[in-house]
């Protein structure tokens, strides 16, 4: 795999971003305690980022050439993670171990949230998973969370013919799933 590359943009071009085009998104971060990071370039998106350090969570909202997304993302301990997005395409591939994904069509940043919130407690009661104490940089983590994801996919076996089948059926099977039910789906 070709290494992936997040371009910062400079911070003289982010106005345009945070007071026009993603300005309700830039609101709802500042009043929910979440401070900005940075406007990044990865191939044909842009990805706006905001984080809360205590909660251990990034915002995003990817604006690409097929919409506009929003996830949560919640690091804890032990390589642990929880994503939380509103684009069934955040369940194409099977999540490695260690990271639970939920999606829902949901349009309202405040509505996902809570679903994100609700997981997490989850999480933390059920798996007693603690928030991590060292937060990442964003980019360090996106980028190790994409090879993780590559590598873990590779190495399924028969994965390019299992590729259609979490396409075209496993996606829209976890959509609008909370991951508790997506755990039971698996393991039944």
């Amino acid at each position: 795999m070709r290494s992936p590359q997040l371009i910062l943009l400079p911070e003289a071009d982010w106005d345009d971003y945070l007071s026009g085009k993603c300005r309700a998104e830039s609101d709802w971060s500042q009043s929910n305690q979440f401070e900005t990071v940075g406007i990044y370039r990865w191939q044909q998106n842009y990805i706006l980022v905001w984080e809360n350090e205590s909660q251990a969570t990034f915002f995003q909202t990817t604006l690409s050439p097929y919409g506009r997304f929003h996830s949560f993302t919640t690091i804890f301990e032990d390589d642990y993670s929880l994503i939380t997005a509103n684009d069934r395409e955040a369940l194409i591939f099977p999540a490695p171990p260690g990271r639970f994904v939920q999606s829902f069509g949901v349009e309202q940043t405040g509505e996902l949230q809570e679903k994100h919130q609700a997981a997490m407690e989850d999480l933390q009661r059920v798996k007693r998973l603690e928030l991590a104490d060292e937060f990442p940089e964003f980019e360090d983590a996106y980028l190790a969370s994409l090879r993780q994801q590559h590598e873990f996919v590779r190495s399924v076996f028969f994965y390019p013919i299992r590729g259609i089948w979490w396409y075209h059926v496993g996606r829209r099977v976890k959509f609008n799933r909370p991951i508790d039910l997506q755990q039971v789906i698996l393991e039944n």
